[in-house]
């Protein structure tokens, strides 16, 4: 049987941390690979090349975030079947699931590859690019059902309590990313297309190891991959709603940038360094998020609510202290924080001015996540949903048009932030009190 880690029993503080740091090595990889098509791109192939591959950066951003969405309902229905110790239950979650996985991917894959052109051109590519992009598009979904049955058997192997192997097999992937990058750039014609391959080979690469695993340790039988209706319901009644959250806030976040560009160019470097170095605190907390949603699933499962309160209790306590001590930290080395992106002092007196009103208010954001992912651990995800995209698409829209009528200060366009992690915040810790997640 694959390795798996019960956390409905033994010490709460010592099991969230052993299975939050493979998720925050996992979420630094991913990072790697986006980072790694960005280096190679700008350095080995130049501007027309990168703007083809971020022409369509919008459409694989939200599909990526959509069906990580929906891999965290399969996530959870999977973690509360192993919470309730029931067999039967847990075999059909996690088959139901990597059927999923390779029908919408190849559902995907079709209506992708059928309707590229039109998407390209319905966001004004422009001509001197488009064939590049569609090139790039093209090789994207020929690759998005490796990818989305490597999300869905990742996400198997978490709900079962087991974030290392996870980590390794991106890690693996991620170095061959690095090298196969480098090579096919060097040795094909078209630049576009040796990234976009690139990206390809190690999604196809991650999805083979994954499922790989999952057979040889006896959690997935082909013969028993099958859909199964009442399951499928579930796990989209709690996945739909985080994937369109993740849509969605992509989106709204063009609005916010739109803001942005408004200040100029100083504004557009200063916000861009802000944005790599606040991963810093978005990261951590994301795993800690995660680890507490499987956390959640695992013990709503067996019925533990009082573990589950003394879970997010240690989880608020470890994000509120990384998140205090870091922003002291980062607060202090302000200048030579930014002073590692630009040496302009404009922009760099601006990014301090943009940290010293968001970085110490940061530990709203932990109140946030922690709160959203106890409740979709319990399977309640649409109340979670709603309060996210109201206050971080439409709260923080209203209140950032009202307050650049009030004055054109960068400080102002900074605090839009940590206003809405805090209302969002306070909002789930109210949904969370109703107790309508411990209904699994």
């Amino acid at each position: 049987m694959a390795k798996t880690l019960d956390l409905t029993q033994g010490p709460i503080a010592k099991k969230l941390l052993m299975f939050a740091l493979p998720l925050l090595g996992a979420s630094l990889v991913q990072q790697l690979y986006t980072t790694v098509d960005i280096l190679f791109v700008s350095n080995f192939l130049g501007a027309e090349a990168s703007a083809a591959v971020g022409a369509s950066v919008f459409l694989t951003g939200a599909l990526i975030n959509f069906f990580t969405g929906v891999s965290i309902g399969a996530g959870v229905v999977i973690a509360q079947a192993f919470g309730r110790k029931n067999d039967v239950q847990l075999g059909k979650s996690i088959h139901t699931s990597m059927a999923l996985g390779l029908i919408g991917g190849v559902l995907l894959t079709v209506l992708g590859v059928l309707f590229a052109a039109a998407f390209l051109r319905a966001v004004d590519t422009p001509a001197s690019i488009f064939q590049d992009a569609y090139d790039y598009v093209q090789v994207f979904f020929l690759g998005l059902t490796f990818m989305l049955v490597f999300n869905m058997a990742a996400g198997v192997m978490r709900a079962l309590g087991n974030s290392q192997t996870p980590l390794l097999i991106q890690l693996v992937c991620g170095i061959i990313h690095i090298a196969t990058n480098y090579l096919f750039i060097l040795y094909m014609d078209n630049g576009v297309l040796a990234v976009a391959w690139s990206s390809v080979l190690s999604q196809v690469l991650s999805a083979a190891l994954s499922v790989r695993y999952l057979l040889q340790n006896g959690v997935v039988r082909l013969k028993k991959l099958a859909v199964d209706g009442p399951l499928t319901k579930e796990i989209i009644r709690i996945g739909l709603p985080a994937g369109l959250q993740g849509v969605v806030v992509s989106l709204s976040n063009v609005f916010v940038q739109y803001f942005i560009n408004g200040f100029g160019v100083t504004a557009i470097a200063a916000f861009t360094a802000y944005f790599r170095i606040e991963l810093l605190f978005y990261m951590p907390l994301c795993a800690l998020g995660q680890a507490m949603m499987t956390f959640t699933g695992q013990n709503v499962g067996a019925r533990l609510y009082g573990r589950v309160k003394s879970g997010l209790k240690t989880t608020l306590v470890f994000g509120v202290a990384y998140s205090l001590a870091l922003a002291a930290v980062l607060l202090y080395f302000g200048r030579e924080t930014f002073g590692i992106f630009y040496s302009e002092p404009a922009v760099i007196d601006m990014g301090v001015a943009i940290i010293w009103v968001t970085f110490p208010l940061y530990f709203f954001y932990v109140f946030l996540e922690t709160f959203a992912d106890t409740l979709r651990g319990g399977g309640e995800s649409a109340g979670p949903m709603y309060i996210v995209l109201f206050n971080q698409c439409i709260f923080r829209t209203v209140i950032l048009v009202g307050f650049m009528q009030i004055a054109h200060d960068i400080r102002l366009l900074a605090a839009v932030y940590p206003i809405t992690w805090g209302t969002a915040g306070a909002m789930l810790y109210w949904y969370y009190r109703k107790g309508t997640w411990m209904k699994a």
